[in-house]
């Protein structure tokens, strides 16, 4: 190996190493859904399928049809956690991530010089990271990697056609069973495919229709067959009763006075102007038919971003091949000298922006879960708390993992994907803002206990607060993620008093909530 090559890959290890820094996050059980994940795979394989077709966890609406559309990520995450823990779970999970990180570093490597794709892949740190948590769209960031990676390699002429149909298929097989983000597969290679005919290419356009042909027809391949088409459409339909920041718009982030770190939302506006620059100076350069393929991808995905900024990680990843190929082709025509310049000045400012924007220096980079994060499911299960159970939207993988299946859920964060919208406008949001609604609903339900995860500052939570100056509750468990209620009768009186929490309750516009005893 000559020296270049030894530096090339020297370079790639570092980079790859400093993202894994980035990724290195113990997981919050509480706020993910991980719990939820695991305990699908395990049901999966004890062969409990109506996990795969209906509301399982739930009281409230467990006939509502659901579609597990990821149950192969859950077999996955219960098969590793399993037999490696959560500390396995999470290494598995980050190395998956770096090997992506790879697969979009080698596209198009060769229409880039090493120093372009380096500074590239660094100024996409922030748009990747941002969801570091472990979910099921990672797979379809390693998938859309492989996708172009194998269609790069064929145009190359390095693998052979039959090669790449069969390869492709089975990813297709196996995306369409993981994530909803399966349609990339298709999407991609119809972008490739109109490229080759803008770029007169006989060969492929013929192998490219017949491999988009029959990479929908993989798509069928599922439990829920042609009606997964109809989900995809529903999930990307428009909502305001859904509580799920990360299916929101990016307008609608910015809009939210609660959420104060809004940087990732400007630096991906920064990063899309970016691409669009070079684009369309390309383009007045050279013409449209050559750059087809990255103006619809650049389109498609902008657009995504900006309606979901769940989009904004795969934005990212795609950004380093695009990105590098168009300011690669951008300052062809300059001097080597002035290329050189640019390229060290572009590294530079990717290692500040990787150092300093969306990155923690004082995060802890611990494998596994938060620690402390079970207190509060063991505090229930070793008291024998019984229910049912009031829970709010986003403690429901929580819950999900350390309590199903004795326990059904009042609602989980699955959102309107198991539960109508008539339940989150007429019931779950109400009750949680107005006290007659909350007190028509527990007499409809009994609640025994309620088993809450703030999604704000305590002292900001009206119904956390309305539930401390209820005397027909008690709280008895209480740290700064969870706290749990009990209702004040007999039953529970010898936990209450053992337990209950006091707190100098001065008015909620204030800053400071004093714990007195515990």
């Amino acid at each position: 190996m000559d020296k270049q090559r030894l530096y090339q890959w020297g370079g790639i290890c570092l980079i790859l190493l400093w993202l894994g820094w980035h990724l290195i996050l113990p997981i919050n059980l509480v706020a993910s859904d991980m719990g939820r994940y695991i305990n699908n795979g395990e049901l999966i394989l004890q062969g409990q399928w109506d996990v795969l077709y209906k509301n399982y966890y739930s009281y409230t609406n467990p006939q509502y049809p659901f579609f597990n559309y990821h149950w192969l990520f859950g077999v996955f995450c219960y098969a590793v956690w399993h037999w490696a823990g959560f500390t396995g779970l999470a290494i598995v999970y980050i190395a998956i991530e770096l090997l992506t990180f790879f697969l979009f570093f080698r596209c198009w490597q060769r229409f880039s010089s090493f120093l372009m794709l380096c500074a590239f892949g660094l100024l996409s740190f922030p748009l990747i990271s941002m969801r570091d948590s472990i979910r099921p769209e990672g797979f379809s960031y390693l998938f859309c990697g492989l996708f172009w990676l194998l269609i790069d390699r064929y145009q190359q002429k390095w693998l052979k056609p039959h090669y790449l149909i069969i390869a492709l298929c089975i990813v297709q097989i196996l995306w369409v069973n993981t994530h909803i983000f399966f349609m990339m597969g298709p999407v991609l290679t119809a972008f490739f495919w109109w490229q080759a005919r803008c770029n007169k290419e006989e060969e492929q356009v013929n192998v490219l229709q017949k491999l988009f042909c029959l990479l929908c027809g993989m798509c069928l391949i599922n439990p829920f067959g042609i009606n997964l088409f109809g989900l995809v459409l529903d999930t990307w339909k428009a909502s305001s009763v859904a509580p799920v920041i990360e299916s929101q718009s990016m307008f609608y982030f910015l809009s939210l006075k609660t959420m104060p770190d809004k940087s990732i939302c400007f630096y991906f506006l920064a990063i899309l102007g970016m691409l669009i620059l070079p684009l369309i100076s390309l383009i007045q350069r050279e013409g449209l038919k050559k750059y087809i393929f990255i103006a619809l991808l650049i389109f498609l995905l902008a657009f995504a971003a900006l309606k979901s900024i769940r989009m904004i990680g795969l934005f990212g990843y795609i950004w380093i091949p695009i990105s590098s190929y168009l300011y690669s082709g951008w300052i062809r025509t300059e001097t080597v000298k002035l290329r050189k310049n640019i390229e060290i000045f572009l590294v530079v400012i990717g290692i500040l922006v990787s150092a300093l924007v969306g990155f923690d220096w004082k995060q802890s980079n611990v494998l596994g879960i938060v620690p402390g994060t079970n207190d509060a499911a063991e505090f229930f299960k070793r008291e024998k708390i019984q229910g049912p159970i009031f829970n709010n939207y986003n403690i429901g993988g929580y819950l999900i993992f350390h309590l199903s299946p004795e326990y059904k859920l009042f609602v989980d964060n699955r959102g309107l994907a198991a539960y109508p919208d008539d339940f989150f406008i007429k019931t779950y949001i109400p009750m949680q803002r107005r006290d007659d609604v909350w007190k028509r609903m527990d007499q409809r339900y009994h609640f025994n206990v309620i088993f809450y995860s703030p999604m704000q500052p305590l002292i900001r939570d009206r119904f956390v607060w309305n539930r401390i100056n209820d005397p027909s509750w008690a709280l008895v468990f209480f740290k700064k993620d969870v706290v749990i209620f009990l209702k004040r009768d007999q039953k529970n009186d010898p936990i209450i008093r053992r337990f209950e929490e006091h707190l100098k309750i001065i008015s909620p516009t204030e800053i400071d909530v004093l714990r007195i005893s515990t």
